[in-house]
């Protein structure tokens, strides 16, 4: 067997690659519920790629950092079939959590084919490894394919669970964590073996700079479908105008009361305005304060806004909005504020704006 080592500077980049694509993919599955299926079907499309790209450039990076005492190379066929693997797993995963009501079973079976996206993907590479040989343990196998599973798994409970930047954080961690804990498992009970009658040719490109393109390469995409996502992020929360008879009647629609959904446990209930004491923007979703509970609502901020009574309801802020009738105090700090609410409350206070001030005192009769 060859004895081989690590460059500990490739192996950090592919961590960052990792995590960076995780969270990048895992962003720009967020918010598609407001979506028709023809755009979802695309922001799935894109996630995909961000998802299996990353598993894909991840394995490439810690193949660059391995140093063998043998030159090698990459079948290039392979080397694409092992990519598009990654893709195609990876959107399976996301068409089966955006298509259809997501229940614990199918966030499990999402993770599932996430996981094995990972295994497929490192085995199909190194199935294009040229230059010697490969000897893989059962042990690598069974290991390698349970980390990737169960660590996908939990990423996706985390990111698709109250659904707030923090937990899509912890889940990109865990997703990118599950990457490279599959790839060094996997590794560490590969084996490689010279071919002595083998003649190389020495590529044009060194695998060190092959590295450094990749991860460039994959840095610069997920710069792009960040920004993709913060745009539409803006397109979403700007108010669509409510088209009008000729005649001025109010859509029946319209009239009726305000239902505010919120998600538990793969289900879908609903609040009445009255009951809410206050919401937060969490990204493309709302955080509703109901008594001493935190709801995850899958409208924006400026959805919920919209539809609430605006002489009961205040946009005290950027990311806030209060029930004045819950309100019990209030307090200013310099040129801003704070709403008070009673002590058991959810929160216990909120944030007012510097330009929000003088509005909130005015409703409150200050």
């Amino acid at each position: 067997m060859l004895v081989v080592h690590y460059d500990p500077l490739l192996v950090f980049a592919a961590v960052l690659v990792a995590v960076m694509a995780s969270f990048t993919g895992l962003r720009l599955a967020s918010g598609l519920s407001q979506l028709d299926h023809a755009r979802r079907k695309g922001q799935i499309a894109m996630a995909a790629v961000a998802l299996g790209g990353g598993i894909w450039s991840t394995h490439f990076v810690a193949m660059m950092a391995l140093r063998l005492p043998v030159p090698v190379f990459y079948d290039a066929l392979t080397t694409l079939a092992s990519a598009l693997i990654a893709i195609l797993l990876a959107g399976a995963a996301l068409l089966l959590l955006h298509f259809g009501r997501r229940t614990a079973r199918r966030v499990a079976g999402a993770g599932v084919l996430m996981g094995a996206g990972i295994v497929t993907m490192h085995y199909t590479g190194m199935a294009g490894l040229e230059g010697c040989g490969t000897v893989f343990g059962a042990t690598g196998y069974l290991v390698s394919t349970l980390l990737a599973i169960a660590l996908s798994i939990a990423a996706l409970r985390l990111a698709y669970g109250r659904r707030t930047l923090r937990t899509l954080i912890l889940g990109a961690g865990a997703y990118g964590g599950g990457i490279v804990a599959m790839h060094f498992s996997a590794m560490y009970w590969t084996g490689f073996v010279r071919l002595e009658a083998l003649a190389l040719t020495t590529p044009v490109i060194s695998n060190d700079y092959l590295a450094l393109i990749v991860a460039l390469a994959t840095f610069l995409l997920c710069g792009a479908f960040l920004l993709t996502t913060a745009t539409a992020g803006l397109a979403e929360s700007a108010p669509e105008s409510t088209p009008e008879s000729t005649t001025g009647a109010v859509p029946a629609e319209a009239r009726r009361p305000l239902r505010i959904p919120y998600e538990r446990d793969g289900k879908t209930f609903f609040a009445a305005p009255g009951e809410i004491l206050a919401a937060r923007a969490e990204g493309h979703y709302t955080t509703l304060f109901r008594g001493d509970e935190e709801l995850f609502c899958p409208w924006p901020i400026s959805r919920l806004e919209e539809g609430l009574d605006a002489a009961r309801f205040l946009r005290t802020h950027r990311s806030y909005i209060v029930n004045l009738d819950y309100v019990r105090g209030f307090e200013r700090r310099k040129d801003q504020g704070v709403c008070l609410f009673e002590v058991g409350a959810a929160l216990s206070e909120v944030p007012v704006s510097r330009a929000n001030l003088a509005q909130t005192r005015a409703l409150l009769g200050l």
